[in-house]
């Protein structure tokens, strides 16, 4: 299926905002409290997550279309999916890790690890979630957004992406004058 720009910016806002929430969850029940915000915006969004999900959704489209075996096709998009969610993870840990001067994960306690910035245990916990957002989710969120006439989804596009402007601008500068971030 061919989606439009406005249609793949819902689906990147929907996916930041769910893939927070999941976030959220995983590592409050991992460390027993609350964890709330651990990247570098501090709204409810996290655009790692809203990429990985475009990726994964384009991939499973883009295998379902190119390969005539279910079982074939199902096995090569959540490997493909594992493959470029861990990579878009890695690249985004070493860029975040250059800027700011932290890691803002660290796998390193983790076996099979490479550079602590990704890890096998999670590459492979991103195949389970790809099958499911491919399978469960995306479904309802496409639902959602096509149920959305195209006034409202502009209207949500520009106050969303104003939110996030104004949360990275903040955040960007505070950092800059705690000289946390190397340019």
């Amino acid at each position: 299926m061919q989606y439009n720009l406005i249609n793949m910016l819902m689906f990147f806002f929907v996916y930041g905002f769910l893939g927070f929430i999941l976030e959220t969850v995983f590592r409050s029940a991992a460390e027993r409290k609350l964890v709330i915000s651990r990247g570098f915006l501090t709204n409810m969004f996290c655009p790692l997550y809203g990429i990985c999900g475009i990726a994964i959704i384009q991939i499973f489209i883009f295998t379902e279309i190119t390969i005539t075996s279910r079982l074939a096709a199902l096995i090569l998009a959540t490997v493909g999916s594992m493959l470029a969610v861990t990579v878009l993870e890695y690249a985004s840990g070493r860029i975040l890790d250059r800027v700011f001067g932290h890691k803002m994960w660290d796998y390193s306690n983790l076996p099979f690890n490479f550079h602590s910035y990704v890890c096998l245990d999670f590459s492979l916990m991103w195949g389970i979630i790809s099958i499911i957002l491919a399978s469960i989710i995306h479904p309802l969120v496409q639902m959602a957004v096509y149920a959305t006439d195209e006034t409202t989804k502009i209207i949500l596009l520009y106050f969303v992406f104003s939110i996030l402007f104004i949360n990275a601008s903040y955040n960007f500068r505070k950092m800059y004058h705690l000289n946390l971030i190397r340019l």
